[in-house]
């Protein structure tokens, strides 16, 4: 199974490639190429392209494009060339497309080493960093961080890798920033910017205490994680969200209400509503409202959100007939629309390799939890649009390694048609694609992609069930 950072990264470089091809109609060459149809005039260009710049390179590997085997030839003397060209990087980069399984991925790495023994590899090796990462493999994922010889690139990396793991693992991410938390201190009076890329490892430091704060926080050791929460904050001038919601929440529990207090209520009434802020609003209200009903106070932030919810996805209800969909549980028995016939059920079609999707989770989790003993609510994470070998155990793997405890479905790609029939039956363009069905059948919401806080977005899918189920 190819991990959600092995698509992202790859997506990233595709984006790159995407936006080259936006200033095609500014690349006089290319027009020029395009534009020629006499045969010995255009070979004669082209020649002249070999032989010229590696973005004279570049311009023959976008006219070419169709064309894979001459694209891979240009591409080869690209890399001869021009091997230390952000082009060529770039075409190193997304080489990595076509491999599977990060051992194979490793071994493209080290033959990369051993053809360009004097090129910059940085970037290639904090791709392998990561992709270990997403392995949970810390060894490996450190050897490949401590080859990186820019070193605030190399600081970078290792942020970029916890993030990895921490969206799998915080306990285990937190291990390994612990463990390379001195390394990490020896970069912070280090002021000279590092190229290339230009990055500065001051800045790079304050990253990197920055989420070491986030994983102290959830993992609930408050006294540390207030010690870097508090560096980074005092020395980040673009403060992240996050940064300014765990800073407030920490200096409450020292008594810093004043400060505190605004930004807790706003979180709440964003719908943060855990129960460790409800009790930080209440003892920073009491403390400096004593005369008032922190009570009150505190359902009139829960009934603001609830009440901008409503009003955001009432537009939104609909009466569609849904169509009689097949999708196979994990004990191999398939299921239809009818086997939940006077249930409340929530459809959401997703995929391994979707950021969205995989973005969307820990908010869907909130929301299965909110029904996990009514009966009358069933939620259906359909696995759909993907041609893994083996669909199940690459979902349950997925899923299980996250800690996401959702009812997993199967919605297989036909091996020739390419098409995946639970999908086509409800028309769908892009995934994640929500649909919340009432007890009789109809189509009450359908939503696609993701965007927003997690609170917001879980109580979303409630407030939806919950006119579904009135209707």
């Amino acid at each position: 199974m190819r991990e959600l950072i092995f698509i992202m990264l790859m997506l990233s470089c595709l984006s790159v490639v995407a936006q080259q091809r936006e200033k095609e109609g500014n690349n006089a060459k290319l027009a020029v190429l395009k534009q020629t149809k006499n045969k010995t005039v255009l070979n004669q260009r082209i020649k002249d392209l070999e032989n010229g710049s590696d973005q004279d390179l570049w311009t023959l590997i976008q006219y070419y494009d169709k064309n894979e085997v001459k694209k891979n030839a240009v591409t080869r003397i690209l890399l001869k060339k021009y091997p230390n060209s952000k082009n060529a990087q770039m075409m190193r980069i997304t080489s990595f497309l076509n491999i599977k399984g990060v051992e194979n991925m490793e071994a493209h790495l080290q033959n990369m080493i051993k053809d360009y023994p004097n090129v910059n590899l940085d970037m290639e090796k904090n791709f392998m960093a990561t992709m270990y990462a997403t392995e949970m493999n810390p060894a490996k994922t450190r050897q490949y961080i401590n080859s990186i010889a820019n070193p605030g690139f190399r600081l970078q990396s290792l942020v970029m890798s916890t993030q990895e793991m921490a969206a799998i693992n915080n306990t285990k991410a937190l291990d390994f920033a612990t463990s390379e938390l001195e390394n990490a201190k020896k970069m912070k009076d280090k002021t000279a910017l590092s190229g290339p890329p230009k990055i500065d490892p001051k800045s790079a430091y304050y990253d990197f205490i920055n989420l070491y704060g986030k994983l102290l926080f959830k993992a609930g050791k408050n006294d540390e994680a207030f010690r870097y929460t508090s560096e980074a904050y005092r020395n980040i001038k673009n403060k992240d969200g996050e940064l300014i919601e765990n800073y407030a929440f920490l200096s409450s529990l020292n008594g810093d209400y004043a400060q505190a207090l605004p930004i807790l209520a706003k979180a709440v009434a964003a719908g943060k509503l855990e129960q460790k802020y409800i009790d930080q609003v209440k003892k920073g209200y009491t403390k400096l409202n004593p005369d008032k009903d922190a009570d009150a106070y505190i359902q009139g932030l829960k009934d603001t959100f609830i009440k901008k919810i409503k009003a955001d996805i009432s537009p939104m209800l609909i009466s569609e007939a849904a169509p009689n969909f097949t999708v196979t549980d994990v004990n191999g028995k398939v299921v239809s629309l009818a086997d939940f016939k006077g249930k409340t059920i929530v459809l959401d079609f997703w995929a391994t390799w979707c950021g969205p999707c995989v973005a969307s989770f820990p908010a869907m989790q909130m929301a299965v939890n909110r029904y996990k003993n009514d009966p009358d609510v069933k939620f259906l994470f359909i696995y759909t649009w993907n041609n893994v070998p083996d669909l199940l155990n690459d979902g349950k793997d997925f899923l299980a390694k996250r800690n996401y405890t959702f009812d997993l479905y199967l919605d297989p790609r036909n091996p020739d048609t390419k098409h995946s029939a639970a999908a086509d039956a409800f028309k769908i363009d892009g995934i994640p694609a929500k649909f919340i069905i009432d007890g009789n059948g109809k189509i009450r919401f359908k939503v696609e992609g993701f965007e927003g806080k997690d609170e917001a977005v879980a109580e979303e899918v409630v407030q939806m069930v919950e006119m579904a189920r009135k209707t």
